[in-house]
């Protein structure tokens, strides 16, 4: 196979992407190594390397040390693809503008499918956060119950493909979720905002569910945004 002398780490990246998209390697599945990806490209070993690199920086390849190059899950790529999305203090508002469309969506679809047992889980969640809060607060516990919220609800819409990516979106403010809750009146105003969500839903109240859910959001980045703990 013929490569043009610029950008051919990209344009062989490119070829063993189409490979992947035809079905040629199948997700999980080893591929070749650098040297015979080399030889069956016609392309020194190096720019095999560089070309792996790339595609394991999109989320097509997983490299795992001393095994090989596997073809990475979709969910895998989903997760590279949202971890770009964030990296700094200045996307917050862009990136809560992105979680307010997907949750919006989200909280309806959870209703529309959602059993009465599985808003009771939800229920559930919050119960024990309002306990949390109203002793020696737990940060850690109640951070981890605060993300198994939102993500329960993503479940609950049955939409594999919004599940997905809300559980990465979700994770990319993890590292500071902690320092969140610990911003004075925040842990116990988003144990209020939930109960409030989880109150519409049980009246199976789309509209003012979606409404709950976006004052929660919008209320969550301004403590954000307003408090120098998160800011790098």
């Amino acid at each position: 196979m013929e490569f043009s002398r610029k950008g051919i780490s990209e344009q062989v990246a490119d070829s063993i992407k189409k490979k992947i998209q035809a079905g040629e390697y199948q997700v999980g599945e080893r591929i070749p190594g650098e040297r015979e990806m080399g030889i069956e490209l016609s392309v020194s070993r190096n720019t095999v390397r560089e070309a792996y690199k790339i595609l394991e920086a999109y989320g097509y390849l997983q490299v795992k040390h001393g095994t090989g190059v596997f073809v990475a899950s979709p969910e895998h790529q989903i997760q590279k693809v949202t971890e770009a999305l964030f990296v700094s203090t200045e996307q917050i508002k862009d990136f809560f503008s992105v979680r307010k469309i997907l949750e919006d969506w989200t909280v309806k679809w959870a209703i529309e499918n959602s059993s009465d047992d599985q808003i009771a889980e939800l229920e559930k969640i919050v119960t024990e956060a309002n306990e949390i809060v109203k002793e020696s607060i737990d940060y850690k516990r109640l951070a981890a119950l605060d993300h198994k919220f939102h993500i329960t609800i993503a479940n609950n819409s049955k939409n594999t493909v919004l599940t997905g990516i809300m559980n990465y979106l979700i994770d990319l403010l993890s590292e500071s979720r902690n320092k969140t809750m610990q911003i004075p009146g925040r842990a116990l105003q988003s144990v209020q905002e939930h109960a409030e969500i989880i109150k519409a839903m049980k009246q199976r109240n789309s509209e003012l569910a979606q409404q709950c859910m976006k004052e929660h959001l919008e209320s969550v980045e301004r403590s954000i945004t307003e408090n120098t703990v998160t800011k790098s």
